[in-house]
């Protein structure tokens, strides 16, 4: 499913680094950071035991679940993802394991109702079958336990001429309606609905104003700015999901709460 690209050392689109300082997507190294620096906070107050990071990719965002969280497990489908996450974070309290979601499930890696959360961003549209994916999660999480999850706005997705995601890894193709309702049918209520709809329209004038020759330099162009320092720092200022404008998002984020057994 993942290729690695050349290019810049990275894995392609979907597998970005924001702490790889060769790596020019600036904005979307900012948004796949901002969801996880988001999640941590949130789960922070939670004290989380353990908490799973679903398609962890290389291990940066699981390793910022481990400053909030006892433990983390990681779970990737590539084993070449799997293993540069596992060199890297070897002296951290995290597992990896290789899983492939649309055939495989949890457990036994992962015992039903032991994780306080799950956190999965841009997985589902992946997935032939997300519900069986999902249907996971909400075993695996204990009553109470969050699903802190992501997937492209349709409405951002660029398409094919026959009207298919242009991303060829891309199967599914989610509005907030569609997205709840499949998290909502495994005994997940929504809690809260977000995006990032900063980081989208300082992107497009960025785009407006070098192409109109009003700029001479992206933001992206400046080594200084992809020091992990000024990534961080960015990914708070400009990348943070937040409940508001969030079809003006490219990503749509959602906060979800398993119920107790007797709700």
């Amino acid at each position: 499913m993942i290729s690695q690209d050349s290019k810049h050392g990275g894995f392609g689109w979907d597998q970005v680094d924001p702490f790889d300082p060769k790596d020019p997507h600036l904005w979307m190294k900012l948004e796949h950071l901002g969801h996880y620096l988001f999640a941590a906070d949130f789960l922070k107050p939670y004290k989380p035991d353990l908490v799973a990071d679903i398609s962890c990719g290389l291990g940066y965002g699981t390793e910022e679940l481990c400053r909030v969280a006892k433990a983390v497990i990681g779970i990737d489908s590539n084993q070449l993802m799997a293993d540069l996450a596992s060199q890297r974070y070897r002296d951290k309290s995290i597992r990896f394991f290789v899983k492939n979601l649309d055939d495989q499930d949890l457990a036994p890696d992962i015992k039903e109702e032991s994780l306080s959360a799950v956190v999965s961003f841009e997985t589902l549209e992946h997935l032939a079958d997300p519900h069986h994916a999902v249907s996971q999660f909400s075993k695996a999480l204990r009553p109470g336990g969050f699903l802190i999850c992501s997937v492209p706005n349709v409405l951002s997705e660029p398409r094919t001429v026959a009207c298919l995601p242009r991303n060829r890894c891309h199967k599914q193709l989610f509005d907030f309606g569609s997205l709840s309702r499949l998290v909502q049918s495994h005994h997940m209520p929504v809690v809260y609905r977000l995006g990032q709809s900063w980081s989208n329209r300082l992107l497009k004038r960025e785009q407006q104003l070098f192409s109109a020759q009003l700029i001479r330099q992206r933001l992206s162009d400046n080594p200084a700015v992809h020091t992990p320092e000024m990534i961080r720092l960015l990914s708070y200022l400009l990348a943070y999901p937040t409940v508001e404008d969030v079809d003006g998002s490219y990503s749509l984020l959602l906060v979800a709460q398993k119920l107790d057994k007797e709700d």
